[in-house]
């Protein structure tokens, strides 16, 4: 058989520059893969990301490694508050990364769509924005996705429980969130502007 002229794959040693966060990401990883140790999962996505952070574009390499995990551990765990964590971790990595995140929008979309009726609606639009700016001609072909469901979401709001009550505080009950819920979704439009105005 023909001897192939590739040499061959040489292992990292800690001279090579990215020897250090590679043995970092894969012992991290290992634990946040682990199901049994899902309350550290918050701290460990923390310390990826402070890892990512300070390699800027060169942590691009280990996203293959990352981000799919991150989508699935979104979509399946059971606390709230980690999915909200991980939700803006993806958006502070969107601003990291831009246009390297492009393999994971589809899947990124997908998890806009199942969790846009949540408490996490904020960072969701928080993150739709980060994604447009970072990947601007992939976002382009979920805008009518986003459309849909920005439109659903204003005929959704209750303008007659703004009549409700008053408190000292300002608007009681249900109407505070229902202003809340407005208040987020015009000033996500504003900020979306540039990709939406050929579609509202």
């Amino acid at each position: 058989q023909p001897v192939s002229k590739l040499p061959p794959a040489r292992r990292l040693t800690p001279a090579d520059e990215e020897f250090y966060p590679t043995v970092a990401i894969q012992a991290l990883t290992r634990i946040f893969k682990d199901p049994s140790l899902a309350v550290h999962h918050g701290m460990v996505m923390q310390a990826i990301m402070f890892i990512f952070n300070s390699l800027g574009l060169r942590c691009v390499p280990f996203l293959n490694r990352v981000v799919p995990h991150i989508i699935h551990t979104i979509r399946t765990c059971g606390p709230s508050n980690l999915r909200e964590a991980l939700l803006k971790q993806i958006a502070t990595l969107s601003g990291i990364v831009r246009e390297h995140l492009r393999p994971y929008v589809a899947a990124i979309f997908d998890i806009v769509e199942e969790f846009w009726s949540s408490r996490h609606l904020g960072t969701i639009l928080s993150l739709i924005s980060k994604i447009a700016a970072g990947v601007p001609d992939d976002f382009r072909k979920y805008v009518p996705r986003l459309v849909r469901k920005l439109l659903a979401s204003l005929e959704e709001i209750q303008v007659a429980d703004w009549l409700a009550p008053y408190s000292r505080s300002g608007v009681v009950g249900s109407a505070a969130y229902e202003v809340e819920k407005l208040e987020l979704i015009l000033r996500s439009v504003r900020s979306l502007r540039s990709v939406l105005g050929e579609f509202m």
